[in-house]
């Protein structure tokens, strides 16, 4: 139920970033701005937090791996080490990252365009669309792998609740957030050509995303290669969004 609820607290933010797109526009101030209107931006917003949601609500009646407990022989010898049980306060200071990453980021594009509240509207919209592709594509290739969490390899995982969300391991849903929202936020800059005056806050972010992988292995609710796949698809998404979003000047 954790986990349905960070989803949640998620789908929450992009209504919210859909609500904003219908907001008139402000005088242009700075060079670039997105073309981030409520049709198509809001609609498109809307069927992808759909799209990304569907596997966390239905999960139970989608592909997830079963085993309990699950044979450790098979894993490679990089995951091996991360079997154990789940590491509950590590877990939630994973989360805890996730919502720094995302919601610094958010901070830092309402801070730089305070004086324009239609630029900020827009660069949210394609921020919190960037995050939701990236856990679209996440929460699907979830299912076409399921893949068994590492909790689900000790001895006592026949008794482990979610057995549907502990059977959807691979890539991790928390690092390509969080990675998203970061190159979404320095691919922003870098169509603007501002990214090298932005370079401490960007570091900052792809630190704290770095960190909420880090803390989903030592929480053992991930194995090494589920985070560095969530890592790549997310800063794949993440920088590609703000590439290829239609602009205006």
């Amino acid at each position: 139920m954790r986990r349905v609820g960070i989803k949640l607290r998620i789908a929450v933010a992009w209504g919210f970033a859909v609500l904003a797109t219908a907001g008139p526009a402000s005088p242009q101030s700075v060079p670039l701005r997105f073309d981030a209107r409520l049709l198509p931006s809001g609609g498109v917003l809307a069927a992808t937090a759909a799209v990304a949601l569907t596997p966390v609500f239905f999960a139970s009646h989608l592909p997830h791996a079963t085993c309990a407990p699950c044979d450790p022989s098979r894993l490679n010898f990089i995951d091996r080490g991360t079997v154990g049980e789940i590491r509950a306060g590590v877990a939630t200071t994973s989360d805890v990252a996730l919502f720094a990453t995302g919601g610094a980021a958010v901070l830092l594009l309402a801070a730089e365009s305070r004086a324009d509240l239609g630029v900020v509207r827009e660069d949210l919209t394609v921020l919190a669309q960037a995050v939701g592709a990236a856990s679209a594509l996440t929460n699907w290739s979830k299912v076409v792998f399921h893949r068994p969490r590492p909790y689900r390899y000790v001895g006592d995982a026949a008794g482990s609740g979610e057995a549907a969300a502990s059977g959807l391991s691979f890539p991790s849903g928390h690092t390509s957030a969080a990675f998203a929202a970061a190159f979404a936020y320095w691919s922003i800059h870098a169509r603007r050509g501002t990214a090298r005056a932005q370079a401490p806050e960007i570091a900052t972010l792809v630190a704290l995303a770095t960190a909420t992988g880090v803390l989903r292995v030592v929480a053992r609710q991930h194995f090494p290669t589920d985070v560095v796949a969530g890592a790549a698809l997310g800063a794949a998404v993440g920088w590609t969004v703000p590439r290829l979003y239609p602009v205006r000047r």
